[in-house]
Order: C-alpha cells, then sequence, then structure tokens
C-alpha cells in the first residue's frame, strides 16, 4: 500500500488525506497483517502517463482511451487513483457562459420564432436536431468569431465558419455547408439558435423556410435553452485554447481549431455515445441502413 511504503517519509494522516483513505481503515489493514488487495500495475501506470501527456485529458477520458486501444476494462476509480499517485490532473473546464450575439437594434427587423427544440437534446438519426451559435476566439492578433452547427444524433460538428466579423456573412456561410442543393427537402429538420441578430434575420429565417427546415430560438436570455452548443464551446477553450499561451497569429488559431474539430469529432469518444466518437457512432447508424 502506497500509505504504508511512505510513511518513513511523510506524516500518515498527511498521506491518507492525500490519496482519500481513511486513518482508521488504513490502521485496521495493518492489524489484519498487510494484505494486498491489488497489486501496483506498471503497465497500466505507464499507459495513463502516456495518454494524459497526450491529450491533457481526465480519468474517464483515459479509462474510455485504454479500452478503445486495447480492450482492457478498469473502474473510473481505478484510474483516478493511479493518477493522484502520479500527480496527474487535467485541466478543470470553467464554468460559464458568455453570449457574443448581439440583438437587432431594430425589433421590427427581426423574426423571433418557437422554441420548438425546447431542451430535448435526443434525436434519432442524423440531421434530426441541430444546433448552432457563435463565440469568440482569440489570437495575439485579436479576436475572430466562430460559428457551429452541431447534430443532436451524434454530438457532431458538421459545419463550422472562421471569420474576423460577427455578421450575416459567417451565420449563412455556416449553413450553406450543411444546407445546400443537396439537401433533402422531404426529411424532418429543426435547426435551433439563440435569438442573436443572424438568427432571427428575415433573410436567415426564408433560406431555411424555402429548404423545408424548421427554426428554433431560444427563449430570450436563457442560455441554457442552447445549452449543447455552449457545451462544445468550452471543451474547445479548456481543452484547446486556454491550455497555454495564445496562438500568435490568426493563421495558427484557424489551425487549431481545425485540429481540434477533427480530434473532436474522430478520436473522442462520449460515453453519451456508447464509448464511440461521434464519427463511429454515426457510422454505426449509416452502416445499419445501407440504402440512406
Amino acid at each position: 500500500m502506497v500509505v504504508y511504503d511512505l510513511k518513513e517519509d511523510y506524516k500518515i494522516s498527511k498521506l491518507c488525506k492525500y490519496l482519500k483513505v481513511s486513518t482508521s481503515g488504513y490502521y485496521r489493514w495493518l492489524k489484519r497483517g498487510r494484505p494486498i488487495r491489488y497489486k501496483w500495475d506498471e503497465w497500466l501506470a505507464d499507459e495513463i502517463e502516456k495518454i494524459f501527456y497526450q491529450t491533457y485529458k481526465g480519468y474517464r477520458f483515459i479509462r474510455d482511451e485504454i479500452f478503445r486501444r486495447y480492450g482492457v476494462v478498469h473502474n473510473d476509480k481505478t484510474i483516478y487513483k493511479y493518477m493522484k499517485i502520479l500527480g496527474l490532473s487535467s485541466p478543470v473546464r470553467k464554468k460559464r457562459y458568455l453570449c457574443c450575439t448581439k440583438e437587432d437594434p431594430n425589433e421590427k427587423a427581426r423574426t423571433v420564432c418557437e422554441n420548438y427544440l425546447a431542451r430535448n437534446f435526443t434525436a434519432s438519426r442524423p440531421l434530426e436536431k441541430l444546433v448552432t451559435d457563435v463565440s469568440y476566439i482569440y489570437s495575439q492578433q485579436g479576436r475572430m468569431y466562430l460559428s457551429v452547427i452541431k447534430d443532436l444524433y451524434d454530438n457532431s460538428i458538421i459545419a463550422y465558419q472562421i471569420s474576423k466579423f460577427n455578421d450575416l456573412k459567417l451565420v449563412m456561410d455556416n449553413v450553406v455547408q450543411v444546407i445546400n442543393d443537396k439537401w433533402d427537402k422531404s426529411l424532418f429538420c429543426c435547426l435551433h439558435s439563440d435569438q442573436g441578430f443572424q438568427y432571427t434575420n428575415s433573410l436567415y429565417i426564408k433560406y431555411l423556410d424555402d429548404h423545408s427546415v424548421t427554426v428554433s430560438h431560444s427563449r430570450k436570455a436563457n442560455c441554457y435553452d442552447n445549452a449543447c452548443c455552449e457545451n462544445f464551446f468550452g471543451h474547445l477553450k479548456s481543452e484547446c485554447l486556454e491550455l497555454g499561451e495564445l496562438p500568435k497569429t490568426n493563421d495558427d488559431l484557424i489551425k487549431a481549431i481545425d485540429n481540434y474539430i477533427d480530434f473532436y469529432n474522430n478520436r473522442r469518444p462520449q460515453r453519451k455515445l456508447k464509448g464511440m466518437t461521434p464519427q463511429q457512432f454515426r457510422l454505426s447508424y449509416l452502416s445499419s441502413r445501407p440504402f440512406l
């Protein structure tokens, strides 16, 4: 046991507190003759360190990644304890909400639609429920804007656009990547957003209406109605953009965004997706329906 091995160098009470074990439990263990319940696994420790320094992720991700790579199942608490002993700690994602969409000062120019999504973030197939939003991103050269469209079926980012300007063009260029001349109007689709001026603009509403897409808007000043998009931005910033110094140039910033979204879609498993990445989960749906 680690406490027993280090008791000559540190106080037992402090070791127990650090490792989150009770002092009384330690002494009971001594009284029973120090039985070995779990032996230290050097291979597991090496893999945890390797994956951590590749990704800087927490114990849940590392546990899932070990399963994906080797098919070996470990308890979350086991990975957590190994990380504590190895002194590994992932960055903590800050809980916050910073909205960068703006209302149109001309209320008559706005078209606010019903909150059709109504926080029902579960979809039965790809392209059934989409969410979109815009967020600030920064390099040392200044501020840029990132617009994304997220598919709630598999949480994948199916389109994104980066611009120096937070305008209607940014949003429309992003929408056209998904909803265009090849769009199947016979399938139901809902595209949800907040009430930013781009999303209540008549051109945006008409374009989606012409393609038989149901427009859904969050309630005013209610960020939780579009929590799925905010969740992605939170991961992007805590796992990529805020790990170290800001990217030096706008080109470096764009490259960092490209790399992270590729990682997020193709190499970042999610427990909500049965331990698969968004792309794997999507392919599993499409492979079961070869004629779609």
